[in-house]
């Protein structure tokens, strides 16, 4: 299997768990929810180290705007760790989530439109 293709899965695999997060939180059931999130952000982590080491550096479109989301992603979950410090409303942190979910999907749509 191709570095690009372990990529993807790990991606994709990641974006999956942020929806089941998104499903357990909707549900109130905050230690689902809270695992599914922080495996996902995990698994990002892993997909964008492996990528950097991979190639080398970034030195795509792909790759840059992937490294933005990646630390949007991470901003959001600080931000669910500021709204459990009753730091930020819940509305503030399911905004700040629903961009993040929205970057991530555009990312991983756009990356398996170059394996293509």
């Amino acid at each position: 299997m191709e570095p690009f293709q372990i990529h993807a899965v790990v991606q994709t695999t990641a974006l999956l768990f942020f929806l089941l997060g998104i499903y357990y939180a909707r549900r109130h059931k905050r230690r689902w929810h809270h695992f599914f999130i922080y495996s996902a952000v995990g698994l990002l982590t892993i997909g964008v180290a492996y990528m950097l080491y991979t190639v080398g550096g970034v030195p795509s479109l792909h790759g840059k705007f992937g490294l933005f989301v990646y630390f949007y992603v991470l901003l959001t979950a600080l931000s669910g760790r500021a709204f459990l410090a009753r730091k930020l409303r819940r509305n503030q942190h399911k905004v700040i989530a629903i961009v993040a979910i929205l970057l991530l999907v555009l990312q991983v749509l756009y990356g398996l439109s170059l394996l293509g």
